[in-house]
């Protein structure tokens, strides 16, 4: 495509004005960006007079802008990968596209911006995460950059319809996500958004408002609309002539939008698949390397986004966590200042700062401060000094082997609203020697911080642990040094903030009793107390754990193992980015004040760990 589509009359005299373009330069213009472009050895970008054209009228016709969010664009599909994760060829891009989740109207009226409508609450999020439906977006997006010239010329505007969104959705808009939409959208994309209209609104909806908006621009902040159920309030900014027949329009019916674009992807799909290879080498930058904390961290301004509220527990969580945990709105909201002060003057504390998060180890303290403090602290002192007992990252090929075996399962039902979480183990899905225990510990980890975040249960009622050790061996077992089992017992008893209520171990092999003595020997004498040791029948196990929630392979009505396994392994991606930057929390024993702790000092089975009792 080397020529530049001819504006309509209107148009041209739109860019004129409002864009300073001038027909007679735009040639120049084009050839000094492609000059640019071919000098800078870490670009790799197009340079189609079309769409060099759509940053050239973005930027208002300032080339060093021009310049800037070009190599912004670009570097964005290094830094956040996972925007642009979903190919047009993808079998997953047609099930988001079909679910008609991001619409952007084909109508338009004169020179009236394009109107896109968002509709969250049409996606499951236990299937789909919002960075899905962004990368989906991004697709339509590139094309109209290409074809459109009302949204190069006149920008865009958007509705987010918010009609049955849950807070499951809500939860996939983590501080990062969020940072990477404004700059990915606000920043990097060649487009004027003229204004975003929000429809009905739920509860809770002004947190993430807020948070988003504070990540703006003030020209962007002052284009925001909350309409709620008023459509006619909306009509006066976007009219009804473009909308779907379903938002009381006259632009045919959502299902002919979603097969128009269907239709639009297949005809550009040669020149999706050819625009994949663009992007940024970084190490090839001259200077400073762009890195994804650079552009999308969560230091400086973005802080203002703390606190966010925790959120309500149902009325039988809140019974029980004011009668077992000393629990009141009160000294929740203040508990949570003080150790927000607290963390903040501790040199060597890298510690996460999050409202719901610091509710979890005040939950687990019963709002003892003293002890949250303590136990916050040695939490982050385990990432540091103890980094063998989760040596996998979420991303490693051996991190997703375990997950999808279904080992380890957190099961998704619960019989009574104020019940405990259940959790079951099953070592013997793997070989012996094929993965190690700090292997299974780091998946078990990842699942632990996501229900701090997402289970009231799970903190306020704690957990239960059924192991089954059906095909497990001694050979399994032979791996657990005394010292594994040491630091193992650190981890779940004395740094995690919840209570395990309960272990249940059953078809045990013969010789486990040595294995279970020895870890008996550590654990302190409550939860000595609550280990079981059962027979190879469901029968001892439907006498503590009810058949409602199992799942089906053990005679229950919770679902499939695979159904459960496969909720995880999508949990875990939704969770991706929070996970990726939650890696870099610990402690820096360098600077403790004091006698920095060591693996000996926390570890050593000489019994100098002083062992935290706080259930």
């Amino acid at each position: 495509m080397a020529a530049v589509r001819e504006l309509s009359p209107e148009l041209a005299e739109k860019a004129r004005v409002e864009l300073n373009e001038d027909p007679k330069r735009l040639k120049d213009d084009l050839q000094h960006l492609k000059d640019w472009i071919a000098k800078q050895p870490h670009l790799r970008a197009r340079t189609d007079d079309q769409w060099l054209v759509a940053f050239l009228r973005g930027c208002k016709f300032s080339l060093e802008r021009a310049k800037e969010k070009i190599d912004l664009y670009y570097s964005c599909r290094t830094n956040a990968p996972e925007f642009y994760r979903i190919k047009h060829t993808d079998p997953k891009f047609n099930e988001i596209l079909e679910l008609g989740t991001m619409l952007i109207l084909p109508k338009t009226i004169g020179t009236d911006p394009v109107v896109n409508i968002v509709s969250p609450g049409t996606y499951d999020p236990d299937k789909y995460s919002i960075v899905d439906i962004v990368s989906v977006g991004n697709v339509l997006i590139k094309i109209m950059m290409m074809e459109n010239d009302n949204a190069v010329v006149s920008g865009g505007q958007a509705i987010l319809n918010l009609e049955g969104v849950t807070f499951n959705h809500f939860l996939q808009m983590t501080p990062s996500v969020m940072k990477k939409m404004v700059v990915t959208s606000q920043d990097a994309q060649p487009f004027r958004m003229k204004g975003t209209h929000y429809l009905n609104t739920p509860p809770g909806f002004e947190t993430v408002f807020n948070a988003m908006k504070a990540l703006m621009n003030k020209k962007n902040q002052s284009r925001l609309y909350v309409h709620n159920q008023n459509y006619e309030e909306m009509y006066k900014h976007i009219p009804k002539e473009i909308l779907p027949a379903e938002y009381g329009g006259n632009g045919g019916t959502r299902k002919e939008v979603i097969e128009y674009w269907k239709k639009k992807v297949q005809e550009w799909s040669s020149w999706l698949e050819e625009d994949e290879k663009y992007g940024t080498d970084e190490a090839l930058r001259p200077g400073k390397p762009r890195t994804a904390e650079d552009m999308f961290g969560v230091e400086g301004s973005f802080r203002k986004l703390e606190p966010v509220s925790v959120r309500p527990l149902c009325p039988e969580l809140a019974e029980k966590a004011r009668v077992e945990l000393n629990e009141d709105p009160k000294k929740l909201e203040d508990g949570i200042q003080i150790l927000k002060d607290w963390i903040a003057k501790q040199p060597h504390l890298r510690a996460r700062t999050d409202d719901q998060w610091l509710a979890t180890f005040l939950r687990g303290c019963k709002f003892s401060i003293e002890r949250a403090k303590e136990k916050i602290d040695l939490y982050y002192s385990l990432r540091s000094v103890g980094q063998d007992l989760r040596p996998l990252k979420h991303t490693d090929p051996k991190f997703k082997e375990i997950l999808k075996s279904g080992s380890t399962l957190v099961l998704r039902k619960i019989e009574k609203p104020d019940d405990p979480r259940v959790i079951l183990i099953r070592p013997g899905q793997h070989k012996p020697g094929e993965f190690t225990p700090a292997d299974m510990m780091s998946v078990g980890n990842v699942m632990q911080q996501i229900l701090y975040l997402e289970d009231d249960n799970f903190v306020v009622a704690g957990g239960v642990n059924v192991m089954d050790l059906r095909s497990a061996s001694m050979a399994h077992f032979a791996q657990m040094t005394p010292v594994q089992m040491k630091k193992m017992v650190v981890a779940f008893q004395d740094a995690a903030p919840v209570r395990m209520k309960a272990a249940h171990y059953f078809h045990a092999p013969a010789g486990f009793e040595t294995i279970f003595n020895i870890i008996k020997n550590f654990l302190n004498e409550k939860n000595r107390n609550r280990l079981h040791v059962h027979g190879k029948d469901f029968d001892a196990l439907y006498k503590h754990i009810s058949k409602e929630i199992l799942p089906a392979e053990y005679g229950g009505n919770g679902g499939t193992i695979q159904e459960i396994t496969d909720y995880w392994v999508n949990k875990v991606e939704e969770y991706s980015d929070w996970l990726e930057e939650d890696s870099k929390f610990g402690t820096d024993e360098s600077l403790r004040p004091g006698k920095p702790r060591t693996a000996e000092a926390m570890f050593g089975v000489d019994g100098s760990f002083r062992q935290l009792d706080f259930d």
